[in-house]
């Protein structure tokens, strides 16, 4: 049976980051076994998110999802990925190896492309120089066959961005009890969501993300009704 995708547009309000810009952010920090310093001049690697959930995701479809990696200390480190497991699972961003000079980041994109229904896991290691052994980032996700899904897609902010966050909502209790529905920031400017119901009406909205994790004010949000067959 062929997907019935209903598209959507969201109109992402202008200047809308409270902060953006390189810098070293928050976030769960990717160190375990730091090399010896003095204090004053330590390397700080701190990773935005410590896993990456792609939620659901029909067979044969694409998500995207970024996480950031931050040089919150007084000196440079390397980072360099090094394997990726899962055969569902590809990264790109860092590749042979970065360096990330003090208040610098970089992004890794990692996607998530289901072969066949069920749940899938794997696993990005990286090296860096401030651990003395490999950095795992947990990947998980699960293909569906979805008969309905609600295609969205909005502006670029016109502030840096690293990623997008997307809520949703419904018709019962609008504008409020808003649904997270991605675990990391989105990296394209296009989400589907396949957890949607024949003959119900949803509420939209997005929020940009800057490279130190501060999270924008919600959109404009935007509507739409799934139809019945």
């Amino acid at each position: 049976m062929m997907n019935r995708i209903n598209k959507v547009h969201i109109a992402l309000l202008a200047g809308v980051l409270a902060a953006a810009g390189c810098g070293g952010g928050g976030g769960t920090s990717g160190t375990r076994g730091a090399i010896s310093t003095p204090a004053s001049a330590l390397a700080v690697l701190t990773m935005g998110s410590s896993s990456a959930d792609f939620g659901d995701v029909a067979v044969g479809n694409t998500r995207s999802l970024e996480v950031t990696f931050s040089n919150a200390g007084e000196s440079p480190l390397t980072l360099q990925q090094n394997s990726v497991s899962g055969s569902n699972f590809t990264a790109s961003g860092i590749g042979a190896g970065v360096t990330l000079p003090p208040g610098q980041y970089v992004t890794l994109s990692v996607s998530f492309e289901p072969s066949a229904t069920g749940k899938a896991s794997g696993m990005v290691s990286l090296e860096s120089s401030t651990s003395t052994w490999p950095i795992d980032l947990p990947l998980s996700g699960n293909g569906v066959v979805a008969a309905h899904a609600a295609q969205l897609d909005w502006t670029a902010s016109p502030s840096p961005a690293v990623g997008y966050n997307i809520y949703r909502t419904s018709a019962v209790e609008p504008f409020s009890n808003w649904t997270k529905l991605n675990s990391s920031p989105v990296a394209t400017t296009s989400y589907t969501d396949w957890d949607v119901q024949i003959g119900q009406f949803y509420i939209f909205t997005v929020t940009s993300v800057s490279s130190e994790n501060v999270e924008s004010t919600l959109s404009n949000a935007t509507t739409t009704t799934v139809p019945l067959p």
